[in-house]
């Protein structure tokens, strides 16, 4: 992989940002807080996305500070083909919370993917790696070196087969395992169905249900044949009783006849006395129906007087003629009536109506009254937000003095975050100048005690030469030389640390003074707010009583009319009373001529009545006559058929017929309780027939599944086999691979250690199965790479990780280094003396040398800067916090 440009939008520092790379080694230089490291940390973004981020950083601390939007573009170059990664971002004003709105993955100019998981998905695809695998062997990151060394040894052990694609091996044997695991508990299930199932066939065998089935059967026909021999048996005695029963029926029927025909005889002889009183009851009828009419006639004559009408004068006509008049007066009454109800109504509305205006008066009234309380509360609020505000004015300016007594008048204060950052850079870099000064110094002490040891003694203790006057003498008296030098410098430096420290101290109360300026501005300003609000509530008040005011004179207005309107309803509400007065006297008269005008009508109708009854009465007494004869002569009728009927019962003996009934009932019901008992009998073998052939039937079933769970048992063994067998080969093909990876390792390691350690105190490196580390020195002592000193142990973190980057280049499925993205070390120098810098910049050439076409360190050592093939600078602008790069 060979990165080719990076376009960074509002990330961390950088506003905007276009920088293209270029084959060798380059080296991105600048002050502590520039932005360096931002830099890289946007191309690891770029390539991963979020999952770069850790649980402390989320995703809108990425994002350069006011920024809506952000955006980074990744172009690269990996086997002949261009690829493009754009990663957006968008952040909620209100919230401040970041998204990733947008991740597009790229071939040759054609859209791949454009969702953030599968560009993430297809970058590791390509890349070979994750995030992890890619800090823990091309990124090495700023504080991070001794990652590998430090870490636990399992953890050791899976960052490295990660990175040299064995470690999904162990996945692959974990997945057969756990599938071996579940065969083998296939397997006992088997073998204890297989079990339960040899122990259920035996124990229907052991009943023999084919023989149980030949016994039933027979004995089935055996019953069959004596149930069709009582089913003979039963119809003969049926029909022998059936006969004996119709002869018992048709003397019975006749006997029921005789009693009938005395029974008609008799009611007809009833019904010609009751015939005889009705006829009497007529002629009762016919004599007091007269005397009702002369009753009725005399008293019409009375009534026709009262109305003045003749006796035999047209009553229905003049009951007609009257009743339109009745009704004519009534509906005078009734409209008079529902005119006064209506008035009457009305008024009662119009004093609702009145009642409610009057209500609504009051409540104007009152909401008038309220407003203006509520107008002058508002006022007094106005007053005591101007007196805070006015108090917070004060205050401010007695900070601001405060401020420029610190010497930070208002235009620096505006500024004081850039400052109190760049005091911040100033104590880092002066701490590590101070620490990469001490270390020397710490070494120099060290080599001039060893070097004052060894001229006391006066002979060296290797070769057994005099040094006085050598070449160790003058480098210990340079040594004391430099020695004294340093100690100046790290003088100065902490006279420098002391003064920072002392504006940092002035800055960070300058901070304070400034936060509290400033929340006492944002305070006058809710107050000012406050106050502009309430003076609109006061307009809003003052319009709203004004309104008030206009609804409660029309209120007023409205409950003039109505009470006017009122008092003309009134006067309506008498007339109409006269009115309706008058009306029902009229109506009185009409009506007491129409009731006596109906009362002869009534009369006149029951007199009609009374004249048809006594017609009907005379015709049943006629008919009565008639009935008499026929009644007569079909009682000589029925005596007629009596004698008939003694002719045809002659000698009959039904006590006999009754007794042969008796017999033979007796017999058909032994013959019927036999029959019950035979077809039970029958009933019970076919259930037992049932139940024979279903234990048949589960007895085949149960060897068809014998033979299943059989087939199945041989099935999971082999499969048992085949999982045993894939697992062991997961285990040896990891272990196998995990061997030769190390040797080679260990062979790179070795390699690069003796190039940077030739005439070293240190012989070799052992790399052992499980990844462990040991460094020897020349005379054979082991040491842990933990012990080593702070220089020393950076300088060996990068050689393994160097010879991981290798051996990785050259690795199955890889043509060279080119595939894998640059090596990119950030700040790799800190803690690092001016020797150990050399061995560094050594093993930087070494791997330019073996092939490696991009380095990427960002560091401002002089000495890197000068080794570099391509440098960059960045620089931050205090003003705008924005950071650029330009090309040296």
């Amino acid at each position: 992989m060979k990165l080719k440009r990076v376009r960074i939008e509002n990330i961390r520092s950088y506003k905007d940002l276009d920088i293209s790379f270029e084959d060798g080694v380059t080296v991105v230089s600048g002050v502590n807080g520039s932005g360096k490291s931002s830099l890289l940390e946007a191309c690891f973004t770029g390539l991963f996305g979020s999952r770069t981020l850790s649980k402390e950083f989320v995703l809108s601390d990425l994002i350069r500070k006011g920024a809506t939007k952000a955006s980074i573009i990744v172009d690269f170059d990996n086997k002949g083909h261009e690829y493009n990664i754009e990663q957006g971002y968008k952040v909620n004003p209100k919230t401040g919370s970041a998204s990733n709105n947008k991740s597009v993955f790229k071939i040759d100019g054609d859209i791949m993917v454009d969702q953030a998981s599968q560009t993430y998905e297809a970058v590791k695809a390509l890349l070979k790696m994750d995030e992890e695998s890619y800090k823990n062997c091309v990124y090495i990151r700023q504080g991070e070196i001794d990652v590998l060394i430090n870490a636990k040894t399992k953890d050791r052990q899976r960052m490295i087969d990660d990175l040299l694609q064995i470690g999904k091996l162990e996945e692959y044997r974990e997945r057969a395992s756990s599938a071996r695991k579940g065969v083998g508990r296939h397997q006992r299930e088997t073998d204890a169905r297989i079990k339960d199932n040899v122990a259920d066939i035996e124990q229907i065998e052991t009943l023999d249900p084919y023989q149980v089935l030949n016994t039933v059967k027979t004995e089935m026909n055996e019953t069959g044949a004596k149930i069709s021999d009582l089913d003979a048996k039963k119809e003969r005695a049926r029909g022998i009783v059936e006969s004996i029963e119709e002869r018992i029926s048709k003397y019975t029927e006749t006997q029921e006849q005789k009693k009938a025909i005395d029974v008609e005889i008799r009611g007809f002889k009833s019904k010609v006395t009751v015939t005889y009183s009705e006829m009497e009851k007529g002629r009762n009828l016919v004599s007091s129906g007269r005397q009702e009419v002369q009753q009725l006639q005399s008293a019409n004559a009375d009534l026709s007087t009262r109305i003045n009408i003749p006796a035999d004068a047209d009553i229905e006509n003049y009951a007609v003629s009257i009743e339109k008049e009745e009704v004519s007066a009534r509906d005078v009454v009734s409209s008079i009536v529902k005119k006064r109800e209506l008035a009457q109504s009305n008024e009662r509305s119009q004093n609702e109506f009145l009642l409610n205006l009057n209500e609504q008066v009051k409540k104007t009234s009152v909401a008038i009254q309220n407003k203006e309380a509520k107008i002058k509360s508002i006022q007094e609020d106005i007053e005591r937000l101007s007196a805070d505000s006015r108090k917070l004015d004060d205050e401010n300016e007695n900070r601001s003095k405060e401020a420029s007594e610190l010497g930070f008048p208002a235009d620096k204060l505006e500024n004081i975050d850039d400052i109190a950052e760049l005091l911040s850079m100033k104590q880092k870099q002066l701490h590590g100048k101070e620490r990469e000064r001490f270390a020397t110094l710490t070494e120099l002490e060290k080599r001039v005690k060893k070097a004052k040891e060894l001229l006391e003694k006066g002979l060296c203790p290797t070769c057994g030469q005099d040094l006085k006057g050598s070449k160790i003498c003058e480098e210990t008296a340079e040594d004391e030389e430099q020695k004294a030098g340093l100690l100046n410098e790290l003088q100065s430096i902490r006279s420098e640390q002391a003064d920072v420290e002392t504006k940092v101290e002035r800055v960070r109360n300058a901070k304070e003074i400034a936060k509290r300026i400033a929340e006492n501005d944002h305070l006058t300003q809710i107050k000012k707010k406050d106050i502009a609000a309430n003076e609109k509530l006061i307009e809003e008040n003052h319009i709203s009583i004004r309104e008030e005011k206009e609804k409660e004179s029309g209120l007023k207005e409205q409950i003039s009319e109505i009470t006017i309107s009122i008092r003309k309803i009134k006067e309506d509400i008498v007339t109409l009373g006269k009115d309706e007065t008058a009306a029902m006297n009229s109506h009185k008269v009409v009506k007491d001529k129409l009731d006596i005008a109906r009362k002869i009508r009534a009369n006149q109708l029951e007199i009609r009545k009374v004249q048809n009854d006594m017609q009907r009465s005379q015709d049943r007494i006629n008919n009565g006559l008639e009935k008499v004869g026929l009644f007569e002569e079909q009682i000589k009728d029925r005596k007629q058929r009596l004698d008939q009927l003694e002719k045809v019962l002659g000698d009959v003996d039904i006590d006999k017929l009754r007794t042969e009934k008796m017999q033979y009932d007796s017999a058909y019901k032994g013959i019927v309780s036999e029959l019950e008992k035979f077809n039970l009998r029958i009933k019970e073998l076919h259930k037992e027939v049932g139940r024979v052939e279903g234990e048949i039937k589960r007895l085949n079933e149960l060897k068809q599944k014998h033979r299943m769970l059989t087939n199945k048992k041989e099935f999971l063994a082999a499969v048992y086999n085949d999982a045993e067998e894939l697992e062991t080969m997961y285990i040896r093909l990891r272990a196998e691979l995990r061997a030769k990876n190390i040797d080679a390792l260990d062979r790179l390691l070795n390699e690069i250690f003796s190039f940077m350690y030739t005439n070293n105190a240190y012989s070799h490196i052992k790399l052992d199965q499980e990844y462990n580390l040991t460094i020897y020195e020349k005379d054979g002592t082991a040491l842990e790479p933990k012990l080593l000193s702070g220089g020393e142990r950076a300088i060996f973190n990068l050689v393994l990780r160097c010879a991981i980057y290798r051996l990785l280049s050259h690795s199955p499925g890889t043509t060279g280094s080119s595939e894998l993205p640059p090596l990119i070390l950030d700040e790799p120098t800190v803690f690092l003396d001016r020797g150990h810098v050399h061995q560094l910049i050594k093993l930087i050439d070494m791997m330019r040398d073996v092939g490696v076409g991009q380095i990427l360190i960002v560091s401002h050592d002089e000495s890197l800067i000068d080794s570099a093939d391509h440098v960059f600078v960045v620089e931050k602008d205090p003003i705008t916090n924005s950071s650029s790069i330009s090309a040296k």
